[in-house]
């Protein structure tokens, strides 16, 4: 007999028996995290001993062997962070309590297979109460006003969320593995909840992240802010480089930015992994880089602050030396990605100051209507733009060869540099202050070359000076242009210039073969 009422029986008291502890584990879990005060706490050997247990796929055979181990282990045994894939983890009680009741859940499910689809769910309850209610007590202070009575949320605090989030996506594919092996494959689409709640964790990382440059934000904006009024740049540059002093270097408020960076990275270089410190530091010099001077030009433009920008050309380069000093120093910090920070320029843009190597102003001779103006020669190599395309001019047939054979000085050749390199040489132009003026001048150089492309291709065609025969519908093609068509562009010329050459070519390849004798160059 297969005994039906036996096997309903005791199918019905293990769903009993999931609910029930499901129930205690998720009530545990929210005690532990309501009186959870976010300090770091030892992993005990028989929790890593599970850990690596399930990174390796025997989450649930826990051996008599390792009960042993775990059993005689000493509290001395047991380490302050917890391994995972070679990663170190330093977390909180309430993220141990959590892996521990998804470890539970996984070996209920490899021992009642039946209940293999339950247990899905109330793993995902588990993973979405932890992730839910962290983020309420630490982004969101409610450890303040919970039973842990927290004073406040600092970055030791979101730095611990961040280690906790961090092991929790590192073990969540073994967990997904481990309860599909004991999954039906028509079940498999049960697990796609899981991958949603990594997205959740993720997001979560992200948000803690991010409240690290909030930190840095909510200090420079509230705190140091109010330290710009009593600065004045003129009289600080009466002082020594700041780069060769050791006290009041900087400003107040700038020194005040490097000081509590400074205190944010001795916090958070000893908590966090390389790869999230890195990530940390970039977005804070990122918004530092925007910040600072915003910050300073809306000083200058607030007629309450008395702080005004520098009107001496010594103070003006003393500004912008002391946040150049401030970029160096922030990346000096030990383990983090260096930035390129761009404020100095932007500064330098802003104050019209000039370089203090040569004469020029920063970002090359800016007019008022944004255009940075080139000089139309550089000392005696200097190259004049072409004010006209030469495919613009009314060209007739002996003009076209008398100029591309027997004149030496073509424009062609005004245009190659002394080396004859036959590269076009212009005036060097800071790229950082280039407009959209600047690109619309290039495309005109770019232009320019084209055209002496297009008319060099005779040279190419015919082959030897002295037998150059150009085809009357050449000429035609040429002079039927008008200017206007000319003006959309370096491929209508790149076309202009293609059938040009070709039918020179056809013409001289005639030339050659009917009347080899005929002399050079007709004229009438």
């Amino acid at each position: 007999q297969k005994a039906y009422g036996l096997r309903s029986t005791l199918l019905a008291q293990a769903k009993a028996f999931v609910e029930r502890k499901h129930e205690s584990n998720m009530s545990s879990l929210v005690a532990a995290l309501d009186g959870e005060r976010w300090s770091q706490c030892d992993v005990s050997a028989e929790r890593q001993a599970a850990l690596e247990r399930l990174c390796t796929g025997r989450a649930v055979l826990s051996s008599t062997r390792d009960r042993g181990i775990s059993e005689g282990t000493d509290i001395a045994d047991s380490s302050s962070i917890a391994l995972v894939e070679g990663t170190r983890y330093r977390v909180v009680w309430s993220c141990l309590l959590l892996i521990e009741h998804i470890m539970s859940n996984v070996a209920c499910a490899a021992h009642f297979q039946t209940l293999a689809t339950n247990v899905v769910g109330k793993v995902s309850e588990l993973f979405r109460l932890f992730n839910a209610r962290a983020t309420q007590l630490v982004l969101g202070a409610g450890a303040i006003h919970s039973a842990a009575r927290l004073k406040s949320i600092n970055a030791k605090h979101l730095a611990l969320v961040t280690q906790c989030v961090g092991i929790v996506l590192a073990i969540l594919p073994h967990v997904r593995a481990a309860l599909m092996a004991q999954l039906p494959s028509k079940q498999h689409a049960l697990l796609v909840d899981l991958d949603k709640i990594k997205k959740e964790y993720a997001e979560h990382h992200d948000k803690v992240l991010s409240k690290f440059v909030g930190i840095i934000g909510g200090i420079v904006e509230h705190s140091l802010v109010g330290r710009i009024a009593n600065t004045n740049f003129d009289e600080r540059s009466k002082l020594p480089n700041p780069e060769e002093m050791t006290k009041n270097a900087c400003c107040p408020f700038v020194d005040g930015i490097m000081t509590n960076t400074r205190k944010m990275h001795q916090v958070l270089v000893s908590l966090l992994p390389s790869d999230d410190l890195m990530d940390v530091f970039s977005r804070i010099f990122s918004y530092l880089d925007s910040k600072v001077p915003k910050i300073l030009i809306d000083a200058d433009l607030d007629e309450q602050v008395p702080f005004k920008f520098p009107a001496s050309l010594e103070g003006k380069r003393r500004m912008v030396k002391e946040v150049e000093v401030m970029s160096k120093t922030l990346n000096k910090l030990p383990n983090v990605r260096p930035w390129d920070f761009g404020a100095m320029k932007f500064l330098e843009r802003k104050l019209d100051l000039p370089s203090i190597e040569g004469n020029e102003p920063v970002g090359g001779n800016v007019e008022g209507n944004g255009e940075v103006k080139n000089d139309e020669a550089s000392g005696e190599d200097g190259v004049k733009e072409n004010k006209k395309p030469l495919m613009n001019q009314e060209l007739d047939e002996e003009a076209v060869v008398n100029k591309e054979v027997n004149s030496p000085n073509s424009d062609e050749g005004k245009s190659l540099s002394e080396d004859g390199s036959g590269e076009n040489t212009q005036p060097d132009v800071d790229q950082n202050s280039t407009s959209n003026d600047d690109i619309g001048e290039g495309s005109i150089d770019e232009n320019n070359e084209d055209v002496s492309k297009a008319t060099n291709g005779i040279h190419e065609g015919n082959g030897t000076k002295d037998t150059i025969e150009t085809d009357a519908a050449t000429t035609s093609t040429v002079n039927d242009q008008s200017p206007g068509d000319h003006s959309e562009g370096p491929n209508q010329i790149d076309e202009v210039s293609s059938s040009f050459g070709d039918k020179d070519r056809s013409g001289a390849q005639s030339t050659h073969t009917a009347s080899p004798s005929l002399p050079a160059i007709r004229t009438s």
